[in-house]
């Protein structure tokens, strides 16, 4: 039966969760179900607002569009032991707003492995950080329809993140900030489902480019990311709301950080939000596009994954993606480094603190 094998284990378990959406909702709610039940408490002690009409036509939508996936989500929360299933909903579409993580999502293609791609994520405080190091687990979900895949999970929801699917698909996340168009827009896919939809419907950089026209996202924040297919496209996406961009590769090579880089986005974002341009946020993303400039022609070269996970590595430079405390603008620090494959179909996970040995490596069967 084809499903995801370790081949190698650091600080993270691969856990494999067969079955349709309801079997696999029950088993993402058996990871963990205090954690879920704690995390839902605490946000609901923050505030919440069930009848908001985001919330209610959100919901609407969802259950029109993507029927599986709700029945996955209601059997994780039943799983979980949440008995009101708008607790469930509210689980998964809240977060802390526009809360400025340090992600990058950078794809590349490789002389002798092929496309490859690397995805982190850098949460701004040390309590963020060890909250992710507790909260992410390595998921193979390989009976889910249309494509099976390889992730990160929340242990507090079903949304799978940083995939890799059974068509070599592989796709990356970095917050796009800041959101400019603030209607509600509930009939667009909410941001956090993103993550988990698009790997899961999509079986290349075409189906990627009309997803993303299709649905579009909402939420508290915009979205970039860069998603790399079997025959090494690429596309960058940046997904505000109303208004969607996607760049192109350059010479094999492309990068999303943190801010808006097609210009299109870029302008209309300085006049709705001139404050975050000038902020350590933005200047701790553009240095990790510098970085990458700078280093072009080195990239352009390299012919396989070590010679990439090495450079990342070893090359310490001011806007190093692999970013370190002390050493970067705004002080974030890269909590997981995500190295994926699509000619072998590896996925490899290093965990804070980063050490370029220890990694737990997962290959999906091709």
């Amino acid at each position: 039966m084809h499903q995801p094998t370790l081949l190698k284990q650091g600080d993270m378990d691969l856990h494999v969760l067969r079955g349709g959406p309801a079997e696999v909702g029950r088993a993402q709610g058996a990871l963990d179900p205090d954690f879920a039940r704690g995390a839902l408490k605490e946000l609901l002690a923050i505030r919440h607002n069930f009848e908001h009409p985001y919330f209610r036509k959100n919901m609407a939508f969802m259950r029109r569009e993507f029927p599986d996936f709700m029945e996955q989500m209601e059997a994780f929360g039943a799983e979980v032991g949440i008995e009101n299933f708008d607790h469930t909903y509210y689980l998964h579409v809240y977060n802390t707003g526009r809360a400025q993580d340090g992600c990058s999502a950078f794809g590349i293609l490789l002389k002798d492995d092929g496309p490859a791609l690397l995805r982190t994520y850098d949460p701004v405080r040390a309590g963020s950080r060890d909250r992710l190091l507790k909260e992410f687990y390595l998921g193979g979900f390989p009976d889910l329809k249309p494509h099976g895949f390889v992730g990160i999970g929340w242990k507090r929801g079903i949304s799978t993140h940083t995939a890799l699917n059974d068509a070599g698909l592989m796709v990356g996340w970095a917050s796009g900030l800041p959101k400019f168009h603030w209607p509600d827009n509930p009939e667009y896919l909410n941001l956090y489902f993103v993550f988990h939809l698009l790997p899961r419907h999509c079986a290349d950089c075409e189906d990627v480019r009309h997803f993303a026209r299709q649905y579009r996202i909402s939420g508290v924040k915009g979205l970039t990311g860069t998603a790399v297919d079997a025959r090494g496209n690429m596309v960058g996406m940046e997904l505000e709301s109303e208004n969607i961009a996607f760049r192109e590769p350059e010479d094999g090579l492309l990068l999303e950080t943190n801010h808006w880089q097609h210009p299109d986005l870029q302008a209309l974002a300085r006049a709705g939000d001139p404050n975050f341009w000038r902020s350590p946020d933005y200047y701790n993303s553009q240095n990790r596009v510098q970085y990458f400039a700078c280093h072009r022609e080195a990239f352009k070269k390299m012919r396989t994954l070590k010679e990439f996970t090495d450079f990342l590595f070893d090359v310490y430079a001011p806007g190093r993606i692999l970013q370190m405390e002390g050493h970067n603008i705004a002080n974030w620090s890269t909590s997981h480094a995500i190295f994926m494959t699509n000619r072998d179909r590896k996925m490899r996970v290093h965990a804070y603190p980063l050490e370029k040995g220890r990694y737990t490596e997962v290959v999906w069967p091709g």
